[in-house]
């Protein structure tokens, strides 16, 4: 008994529609248990993606052929069945050349951020072996000494900082008790308690809290990722990659700290900015104000 021309169409389409979905799950081998699964993903080969296309291509023309090749043409019933089934099959077509265009587009940027990773671990050396930030009395403890901090200013930078937080707790426990938390009267009491917190930064000086924000794994550099034609950077000659140091006479470790030290001042005053290209400090001079570059963090060991 043989099938009218709907039932095969039909058919064909239903298996170049699971030839298709196949293809996506098995077009890319699986990694082995201890692969990375980006390196997984950027080293699969071609032809094993190849071949899926190819099967699939020929599955649609052969629906064609079937189609042009039938005894008789479809009846009055038939006919609009089978034309919702050809323009599956072209939306099926279409699909498949859009889903391998974005998978190369996928993979392209995978290599892309491989490469910034690969650029970002030669520049710290330190990428793979990043310390966790210090959570208890001894890991901070620890950290401080090691950026040079003395172990008595060390101990009450700890045991201060440890009494501002507990004087929080007490104060939210107490509004929650009370009724009001969230109130003026709670926020003023917040406000007078962190007016004692511990600034590092100024506590134990700028060189060791360069150094503390290293040894515990913090960034403490700020990155050029971009510069935009036509903007200030790009006219004093920064460039992507670029690490800033210093902004005038002003240290920089994250981006409020270039931010602030471009809105002081007066606009449009020339400030000599000192970046790190590679293994070289190179001064630049900019005008004060906007320097038009994309930002990202990084981290840099003070000691090079």
């Amino acid at each position: 008994m043989t099938m009218n021309r709907t039932t095969l169409i039909t058919s064909a389409a239903t298996f170049a529609i699971g030839l298709l979905t196949g293809a996506l799950v098995f077009s890319q081998p699986a990694p082995s248990p201890g692969a990375d699964p980006v390196q997984s993903a950027t080293e699969s080969s071609e032809p094993a993606e190849a071949a899926p296309a190819a099967t699939a291509e020929s599955t649609i023309a052969a629906v064609r052929a079937i189609e042009a090749d039938s005894d008789a043409p479809p009846s009055d019933a038939e006919a609009p069945e089978v034309a919702v089934l050809l323009a599956r099959i072209d939306d099926i077509s279409q699909g498949w050349g859009r889903m391998q265009a974005e998978l190369a587009a996928l993979r392209q940027r995978i290599g892309e951020l491989e490469q910034r990773g690969a650029q970002t671990a030669a520049q710290d050396g330190t990428a793979d072996n990043r310390p966790s930030r210090p959570n208890t009395p001894d890991e901070q403890r620890n950290a401080l000494l090691r950026a040079g901090v003395t172990a008595d200013v060390a101990e009450d930078i700890i045991w201060r900082r440890a009494q501002v937080s507990l004087e929080r707790l007490d104060l939210r426990d107490q509004a929650i008790r009370d009724g009001w938390l969230n109130t003026d009267r709670y926020r003023e009491e917040l406000r007078k308690i962190n007016e004692q917190r511990v600034s590092m930064r100024d506590e134990i000086g700028i060189d060791a809290y360069d150094r503390y924000l290293f040894e515990t794994g913090q960034d403490n550099r700020v990155l050029v990722d971009s510069v935009i034609p036509g903007s200030a950077g790009e006219d004093s000659g920064m460039l992507h990659g670029d690490v800033i140091e210093r902004y005038g006479d002003q240290p920089v470790y994250d981006f409020r700290d270039l931010r602030t030290a471009t809105s002081d001042g007066e606009r449009g005053e020339l400030v000599p900015v000192t970046v790190r290209r590679g293994s070289e400090l190179v001064e630049l001079l900019l005008p004060r104000g906007p320097i038009g570059i994309g930002l990202d963090a990084t981290r840099i060991d003070p000691s090079r």
